[in-house]
């Protein structure tokens, strides 16, 4: 696709996105677990992000299984993978190898982003709630499957901030890209967290990895992955629900709410940098798990990283 010009590549994805919506959505994988949290990690920084909420969740009294989706040995070696494996309810899923043992061939190399869609898409839950690496959850999240509205419509999103350089994040451009009326009302996701039962939603997750899947053309029109899954949702016709809360930047996270308005995730996309050297972060709730991970997992890991070329 590499010197494709902009009109034959809108021209291409519009046509094989009426192929998509024409199509039944391929099978769901087997199910291994009812409940479970995915997750996405690579490379040494998010690494020790993982390990860091992997130690938050345990601590809070969390018990799902939990897998780690990466790209593969470009992301994580034989190392990194066997001490997280060797956590109670840990499975590291590596996308080149699923890819390969499933026969299913990327449009095009995935850069990140995408991976969060494919990861929900190909999990092996019932029911996933899927956690960025940099999460700190308040609660132990087990609580938000029993959540009612979120049993009624299949899906669970949670709203974002407004954006600073953008008018919206989901501009009519967007809406039109996908053969969709603009819909202003329509509140944009902040992806840090999602809850869905893959089993009644499996049509929109489809048409989720599909839009990552194309990335090339999406990523023109909305900001990375998060707003991939409102218009999926949309485009399949499914009902999602969204805590009535506005979410709080305080610094350095998002802070989101349950359908009651209590706090449940706070999302440190600002504090990245303090979690893997093992800072207290004052305006985290859970802080104290924080030097742990990082003590726990110096004790166990050298740092040193050696990625397969």
């Amino acid at each position: 696709m590499a010197g494709m010009d902009h009109a034959t590549l809108c021209h291409l994805f519009r046509s094989a996105l009426a192929d998509r919506l024409a199509a039944p959505p391929l099978l769901l994988p087997p199910i291994r677990e009812t409940r479970g949290i995915v997750t996405c990690a690579g490379g040494p920084l998010y690494f020790r992000l993982v390990w860091h909420l992997l130690t938050a969740l345990r601590g809070l009294g969390c018990r799902l299984p939990v897998e780690v989706w990466t790209l593969g040995r470009s992301e994580m070696d034989d190392t990194m993978r066997g001490l997280l494996e060797q956590l109670p309810g840990v499975t590291v899923v590596a996308l080149d190898q699923y890819c390969q043992s499933h026969g299913i061939q990327p449009r095009k190399p995935l850069t990140g982003w995408e991976l969060k869609a494919f990861a929900m898409r190909h999990s092996g839950f019932a029911e996933a709630l899927f956690l960025d690496a940099d999460q700190c959850p308040v609660v132990n999240p087990e609580v938000l499957f029993g959540d009612i509205d979120y049993q009624r419509r299949g899906a669970m999103f949670w709203p974002d901030l407004p954006p600073q350089n953008r008018k919206e994040w989901i501009p009519a451009d967007a809406w039109a890209a996908v053969g969709l009326a603009h819909n202003p009302a329509a509140r944009a996701f902040e992806s840090g967290q999602m809850l869905v039962n893959r089993q009644r939603c499996l049509a929109a997750l489809d048409l989720a990895w599909f839009l990552n899947d194309w990335s090339d053309r999406m990523y023109q029109v909305v900001y990375g992955d998060k707003d991939t899954f409102l218009l999926a949702w949309h485009l399949a016709g499914e009902q999602y629900h969204m805590p009535p809360r506005n979410p709080r930047w305080h610094a350095p996270a998002i802070y989101q709410h349950d359908t009651q308005g209590n706090v449940v995730f706070q999302h440190a996309c600002g504090g990245k940098d303090d979690i893997v050297a093992g800072k207290v972060i004052p305006g985290i709730v859970n802080r104290r798990f924080i030097p742990d991970a990082a003590a726990d997992l110096a004790g166990k890991w050298s740092g040193n990283f050696s990625p397969a070329q």
